[in-house]
């Protein structure tokens, strides 16, 4: 099992390869299926936050309402206090005895006051201050002595009496009575302690969250944080609370969103404010997300261990295949193909081991017709050449004869005997440089006769490519067509060159004449299979015999301006003499 377990590991390792069918199916269902978790999960994660974030502001929603009820029944348990001590004032007027009732915790003091803010009851023994300017203080001002409305005023510290400091709420409320038979007129003051509000307002709302007070102009009331909001610790969310009415919200607040919760107050025109941040599924901390995060991550992980496993099962058969198409490749026409594995798998062994077959035999079949067509094409090229040559050569002694010329016939005939001796080489297909330019020289002698003197020749070569060996025959039908097409009939001396020269690696003869031109509709066909001319004939066959031998990199390249004349390249693979043929690269 252990060595069952080694050798898929290796198996993998050689198969790992980022374009290999195993790795595309592996990735490709590692994706497909990495994409759907996330997708899941994402999409999971969003509804999971919706829902929170839905709890979260019905949650915030439910305690600010609770908060608003418990507020508003306190605050009327003060103002139920003010009037049990108006109706104390109005059973019975100021009397010693009165102020000693017993007080709730949450209330401070209650005092009397006059209308000119003199004191004529009060619940404990603090004494007022000397200084004390009671007609000056807010809550004095704000009712008219005797009005039965009532004030609450903001959290202040209470500096009306000494002693203590405490940090209270005021209610102030109008109030009449009669004593001695006279209408008396004063104000009720009910200190509450502000600590009871504090503790109302101390529930958060989840993590995070708080509540706050604002009162009718924006100001704060109660706040959490409030003394380091007074020390210029701004926060955002009393800003934009201060702007928006009664109700439920969102809010973007910095790079956060809130729900903001606004309740009015039934007895005042204080405003409930609840803000919780909307976190999603952090509002349940991070080990909720961190869960999530690690199932996609292993569902991940899972996923691809099971697609590598699945996929190389999958592929075993066509790598097994892809190594005997390498045995193949490499020349062993004897391998084979098993045919196992999956039914398209199975098709492709099938007809593989057909094609190889197939091969097997038609190679043998092509090496032999493709040595029997090369004889008869390389025979067929000769044959095309030599009787055009010999044609064209004793139809220029017939006219040299006929013209009674019989010295200069002697010396054509002597070079024509050269030429052929040349020509023939032993049977040999390939020639010297020396012997092809000394062919292709006797045969300009014989045409200079021909013509008289009509055309002029050169004939160049460096010694060191003299002794390279070529193909024979290349040059012959070149300079007949610059003699024939080019320089035969111009009114002025012609010229002909003929150079050899080794260039880029490979052996360049050119052959240059300063005749008419070739017409450009000529010469882009005059390589052609079927050339109309019969030099056309000698032109195609040197360069197919070229090209047949040595490949589409060799063979002839024209140039040619009408009026001015024909340049003609020969490029042939270069081989020296030690090398004794030209052969194929």
């Amino acid at each position: 099992m252990r060595q069952k377990w080694k050798r898929f590991r290796r198996a993998i390792a050689r198969n790992m390869k980022w374009n290999s069918l195993l790795m595309v199916i592996a990735v490709s269902t590692t994706v497909i299926a990495v994409t759907a978790v996330l997708a899941i999960t994402l999409l999971m994660k969003n509804r999971f936050d919706a829902a929170t974030d839905e709890t979260i502001r019905m949650t915030n929603a439910q305690i600010v309402d609770n908060l608003r009820q418990n507020i508003d029944g306190y605050l009327s348990e003060m103002v139920e206090v003010s009037d049990s001590v108006a109706a104390m004032l109005q059973d019975g007027g100021i009397r010693e005895e009165a102020p000693r009732f017993v007080l709730r915790r949450d209330i401070d003091t209650i005092a009397v006051f006059g209308r000119e803010g003199e004191l004529l009851l009060k619940t404990d023994a603090r004494p007022i201050k000397s200084y004390a300017q009671i007609k000056e203080e807010q809550w004095f001002r704000s009712v008219p002595p005797g009005s039965k409305n009532y004030y609450i005023s903001a959290p202040h510290v209470q500096r009306l009496y000494g002693g203590e400091y405490p940090w209270v709420l005021s209610l102030s409320k109008g109030v009449n009575w009669q004593e001695d038979g006279r209408t008396q007129m004063g104000i009720i003051l009910v200190d509450m302690n502000f600590q009871s509000i504090q503790q109302l307002c101390s529930n958060r709302l989840g993590q995070g969250g708080y509540l706050f007070i604002l009162d009718e102009n924006g100001e704060l009331i109660y706040h959490p944080n409030q003394q380091m909001i007074y020390y210029g610790i701004a926060d955002e969310a009393v800003e934009r609370a201060a702007s928006i009415g009664p109700g439920d919200t969102i809010l973007d607040l910095g790079n956060k969103r809130f729900s903001v919760s606004v309740r009015g107050l039934s007895g005042t025109n204080w405003r409930i404010v609840g803000v919780s941040p909307l976190q999603g599924l952090f509002y349940y901390g991070t080990e909720l997300p961190n869960l999530i995060t690690m199932i996609a991550v292993a569902a991940a992980l899972i996923v691809l261990v099971l697609s590598v496993v699945v996929s190389y099962f999958t592929t075993n058969p066509i790598r097994r295949l892809i190594r005997v198409m390498g045995k193949v490749e490499d020349g062993s026409l004897d391998a084979f193909s098993t045919e196992h594995g999956v039914y398209e798998v199975q098709e492709l062994s099938r007809s593989f081991n057909n094609m190889i077959y197939r091969i097997r035999h038609l190679m043998v079949q092509v090496v032999e017709e493709q040595q029997r067509l090369r004889k008869s094409e390389m025979k067929t090229l000769h044959a095309q050449i030599n009787p055009h040559f010999l044609y064209n050569t004793l139809d220029s002694i017939v006219w040299m004869a006929e013209s009674g010329d019989n010295a200069n016939v002697v010396k054509m005939i002597s070079a024509l005997a050269q030429f052929f001796r040349l020509s023939l080489s032993g049977g040999h297909d390939t020639i010297t440089v020396e012997e092809e330019l000394r062919h292709a020289e006797n045969y300009l002698i014989i045409q200079k006769m021909r013509y008289s003197d009509q055309f002029t020749y050169t004939i160049d070569a460096p010694p060191e490519i003299r002794t390279c060996k070529t193909l024979k025959i290349v040059l012959q039908p070149l300079v007949e067509n610059a003699i024939l097409h080019g320089v035969s009939n111009l009114p002025y001396p012609g010229e002909i060159r003929v150079n050899a020269e080794v260039r880029d690696g490979k052996l360049l003869f050119v052959v240059c004449d300063n005749g008419f031109g070739i017409p450009p509709d000529k010469l882009a066909h005059i390589l052609e299979s079927k050339a109309k001319s019969k030099s056309g004939i000698g032109v195609k066959n040197v360069n197919d015999r070229i090209q047949l031998l040595f490949g589409r990199e060799y063979g002839l390249q024209y140039e040619s301006e009408l009026d001015e004349g024909t340049t003609v390249r020969v490029w042939l693979p270069l081989a020296g003499e030690e090398e004794g043929t030209v052969t194929r690269e």
